[in-house]
């Protein structure tokens, strides 16, 4: 088992390096190209949209871990190329149509691999955040790398690298042994999706996280730009930045590890949005640039919360064989609402400014903050839910 935990452990390291050396810096890669932040707000608005269409069917595709594990080989191989082929393209026009590939054919990656990563821990006794943390080092690591590799070398080295990193995890996603043999397939349950859907404190939870996870996501997808354009910090800082906030999330994750056990969820979820909605609204006051990076690093501490509590949190609502649908209609949902509020960012960054903007956002995750409280999930509560 030791050895298929490794494989585990590598596929997330190796996967998230590929992660860090594209994502963090394609906003600013965008704008840098020439692209106004208006422009930039569509094309954000492009992976929700496509994510709205791709994860129903990908979510009747993915029947079971087997599955899984032939999908994530496929999404790896093609979004290590599409995001080659960025290097190779200019104009508006042509980055929005790869990033809607990437959109439809690879959006679901992430809620595939954390239902199929925790799906093997939930069945071998293993504390999730204990995989999962390795893609948080990788961060930390590759993040500070890029920004150097961006600053001697230019953004066009760095997509290459990244591409080449995700050809890599599709090698890993082959070495890992399927979680289901032939077998035992027929004894298995199968996921029920009429009782999911029917699963109060499921739906509950679905309302609390598109609020607040929404709101991070279209926050942070411009405050790359807001940092270096507005704020003046180069793609070096950047890095450093971004690996900063990452290396207290793996902090933080590693705290959990051992001592989450003893902490209540609804607990964690409280700290995590309070401290969520704090930096959000410090970024509304226009302060200076150092300030901003001090508080920067609270995003490592709340997101470090929420990826560990998130996965721990599903497990106690919904049957184990109903996770990774769990995980792949929460991610629809919340991209349906990260799709609608990237149309409008840019539009009103541009009109209004970041203060207001930041605003907004922080007015999200207060509601979120209050849905949670009122609306309470009720955990261990699997077999009388579904």
């Amino acid at each position: 088992m030791e050895r298929e935990i490794f494989k585990y452990k590598l596929f997330f390291f190796v996967r998230y390096i590929g992660d860090a050396f594209f994502y963090p810096f394609m906003s600013i890669y965008f704008i840098f190209k020439g692209l106004s932040e208006e422009q930039l707000g569509w094309i954000l608005a492009i992976t929700p949209i496509t994510t709205i269409i791709a994860n129903p069917v990908w979510n009747w595709i993915v029947k079971d871990s087997r599955i899984s594990q032939t999908v994530l080989k496929f999404m790896t191989v093609i979004e290590g190329l599409l995001i080659i082929l960025i290097t190779r393209v200019n104009g508006f026009e042509l980055f929005a149509l790869i990033i809607g590939l990437i959109g439809l054919l690879c959006s679901p990656f992430m809620s595939i691999q954390d239902g199929f990563a925790a799906t093997y821990a939930l069945n071998n006794h293993i504390e999730f955040s204990q995989l999962r943390i390795y893609a948080s080092i990788a961060y930390v690591l590759a993040t500070t790398v890029a920004g150097f590799t961006v600053q001697y070398l230019g953004y066009e080295i760095l997509f290459l690298l990244s591409g080449a990193f995700f050809l890599v995890t599709a090698g890993i996603a082959w070495w890992i042994k399927p979680l289901e043999k032939p077998s035992k397939v027929k004894s298995r349950p199968k996921r029920d999706l009429r009782a999911l859907i029917t699963n109060k404190n499921f739906l509950k939870y679905l309302l609390f996280y598109t609020l607040t996870v929404g709101a991070i996501r279209i926050g942070d997808s411009f405050f790359g730009v807001y940092i270096t354009d507005q704020k003046g910090l180069s793609t070096l800082g950047w890095g450093l930045v971004y690996s900063g906030f990452v290396f207290f999330e793996v902090l933080v994750l590693r705290y959990l590890s051992i001592k989450g056990g003893l902490i209540d969820e609804k607990k964690l979820f409280l700290f995590a949005v309070s401290i969520l909605l704090f930096r959000f609204l410090t970024y509304s006051l226009d302060l200076p640039l150092p300030a901003i990076v001090a508080f920067t690093m609270l995003r490592g501490v709340s997101w470090g919360v929420y990826i560990y509590t998130h996965i721990r949190y599903l497990s106690k609502i919904v049957r184990v064989e109903n996770i990774t649908a769990a995980i792949l209609i929460v991610t629809l949902l919340y991209s349906i609402f990260a799709a609608v509020g990237s149309m409008f960012a840019g539009a009103i960054i541009e009109r209004f400014g970041y203060t207001i903007f930041f605003l907004s956002l922080s007015g999200l995750i207060l509601a979120g903050l209050v849905s949670f409280l009122i609306l309470t999930p009720k955990v261990n509560q699997m077999q009388n839910n579904e």
